[in-house]
């Protein structure tokens, strides 16, 4: 006999912080593209994959199958970044072979986000620092603390407007859209450019106002880079802002910044953990520009969470991928995520689960723009793939589209100050887009009648 679904909240709550949401999930009748409430009883379309972390929906067949091999895994928890299992051997190969692009050989693997994230930063300074010793910036001659602190603290990660990249360390200097998430927190006076963002629909007017935006980001990154040489060692960016906004970008822009941090000598990183494992309807975002970072954090959808790095954090010999523990976790990943991300790669490439997201998101965004068209309320449809997100005209109607969307039976995800973001699971089926889109257009319906009157 469990606790029971009714005190699941007041339990928590005695001990933590429990502001989540109302519901309890139910880990065995939750299926597919539906979670079910153990307090309502209802089945409720999961536009939100548990912050877009569930590539597979709820108790796919194929991890329930594999449950004696996830528990195997889970019974001890080992340190995987100095105890190697067949397991984990097997999940490393499989992401390296059906995720990871040829351009990102190198990778590292931990546990969060915002640590993926981070050590692309450290990896960067490293690399940074190395450079300038390379140039004669720095003198070689032993470790010194004060030494090494006033040559390490000149080091930067440039970054865009309206980004997050997470919570802790390094990355709350470069997280910048809710200030509850980073304020009262000490945090580096890092270079923060303007962010280009596309304010659909994509038409000539807009067009012309994006070649000037993205011109003055350019040049303020070219000028922060002359008037502080050899100090930016990265630029991160994710190829479309999740939380700030779901703020999309020109593929030209991507391209763009690729050139201009080969200009100022700085890494390119694209941040990757939101966009990446096939939610836009390609393995990762950037690739539909086609360009090449040097670095990329993943996670969410991977489960297990890191970085992939190009040869060029190679190009000196005691970097952080040679050189034991300049990056290292005690359980490098957890063992039992390894599995799964494992079972769900090998899923994802049998069922042709990113090409799916390809196809099924233009059916969503269809629909999206059918429903642009029909409701003054709402504006800037935007998405790829599965990756989608539309306007309201204040945060307040866009709290409340949020709230009667759920009381309909569908889990939305807001995003930025007035935006609601949907974030399906990559086997989201054309009767699935049917399904939300007939609630969007209730709920859209039904807020537009209580404004009228």
């Amino acid at each position: 006999m469990g606790l029971g679904a009714d005190l699941v909240h007041s339990t928590l709550s005695r001990h933590m912080l429990a502001d989540g949401y109302g519901f309890v999930i139910d880990l065995d009748k939750s299926s597919g593209c539906h979670f079910h409430d153990s307090k309502s009883g209802r089945d409720i379309l999961d536009m939100f994959s548990c912050f877009a972390s569930l590539p597979l929906g709820w108790n796919h067949p194929d991890l329930v199958a594999a449950k004696d091999e996830l528990a195997r895994a889970s019974v001890n928890k080992v340190a995987n970044s100095d105890l190697y299992t067949e397991a984990m051997a097997e999940a490393v190969d499989a992401f390296g072979t059906i995720a990871a692009p040829s351009y990102l050989p190198q990778h590292f693997f931990v546990s969060g986000g915002a640590l993926a994230v981070e050590n692309t930063m450290k990896a960067a300074m490293d690399w940074k620092s190395h450079q300038c010793e390379a140039k004669g910036m720095y003198t070689s001659g032993g470790f010194d603390w004060e030494d090494d602190h006033q040559k390490s603290s000149q080091l930067t990660i440039g970054h865009l407007k309206e980004a997050f990249h997470g919570r802790s360390g390094y990355t709350l200097s470069v997280t910048n859209t809710d200030p509850t998430k980073t304020a009262r927190f000490a945090k580096f006076d890092w270079p923060r450019f303007d962010n280009p963002k596309v304010n659909f629909p994509l038409n000539d007017s807009e067009n012309a106002r994006l070649d000037a935006c993205e011109t003055s980001t350019l040049d303020s990154i070219r000028s922060h880079a002359e008037s502080n040489p050899d100090t930016m060692a990265a630029i991160i960016m994710e190829p479309i802002q999740g939380e700030g906004g779901d703020n999309h970008f020109r593929d030209s822009f991507l391209r763009d910044m690729r050139s201009v941090c080969d200009e100022v000598d700085a890494l390119l990183i694209f941040d990757e953990i939101q966009t990446g494992m096939g939610a836009t309807g390609r393995m990762w975002a950037h690739q539909h520009a086609d360009v090449e970072p040097d670095m990329i954090a993943f996670g969410k959808k991977s489960q297990v969470c890191g970085l992939m790095a190009s040869t060029r954090l190679k190009e000196f010999d005691d970097n952080v991928f040679e050189v034991s523990s300049r990056i290292n976790s005690t359980f490098g990943g957890n063992l039992t995520d390894f599995v799964r991300a494992r079972l769900i790669l090998e899923a994802i490439q049998r069922d042709e689960l990113v090409r799916n997201a390809e196809l099924v998101g233009t059916e969503l965004m269809t629909g999206l723009g059918e429903l642009d068209d029909a409701h003054e309320i709402v504006s800037n449809v935007r998405g790829r793939g599965l990756f989608a997100a539309f306007t309201l005209p204040s945060t307040e109607l866009r709290n409340k589209f949020n709230s009667i969307c759920l009381d309909s039976g569908m889990h939305v995800l807001n995003s930025g100050t007035h935006s609601i973001r949907l974030r399906p699971s990559l086997t989201f089926s054309s009767d699935e887009v049917g399904e939300a889109l007939n609630i969007l257009e209730s709920v859209a319906n039904s807020i537009e009648s209580t404004v009228v009157a």
